[in-house]
């Protein structure tokens, strides 16, 4: 299946960067979050927004053929 990775921030290191933080990955059916960011070597101490086709999430949470997985760090500011 496709699932279209988009990583915004810091996180945009950890794909090709010439991409604009974004790439298609032919993944495994039924595969969860946590899964393909542990692929991506993202490490898992640090904090993370999740969302799938825009809608929060979490890392057990399941990805499906054609979903947008999109993930920030935590953004502070005024």
């Amino acid at each position: 299946m496709k699932v279209k990775i988009k990583l915004f921030a810091t996180l945009r290191k950890y794909i090709n960067e010439k991409e604009g933080g974004t790439c298609i990955l032919e993944l495994p059916e039924s595969i969860k979050v946590q899964e393909v960011l542990d692929m991506l070597n993202i490490p898992d101490d640090i904090p993370k927004i999740i969302l799938i086709n825009g809608l929060q999430k979490g890392l057990d949470d399941t990805l499906k053929d054609e979903d947008t997985l999109s993930v920030f760090p935590p953004i502070a500011g005024g």
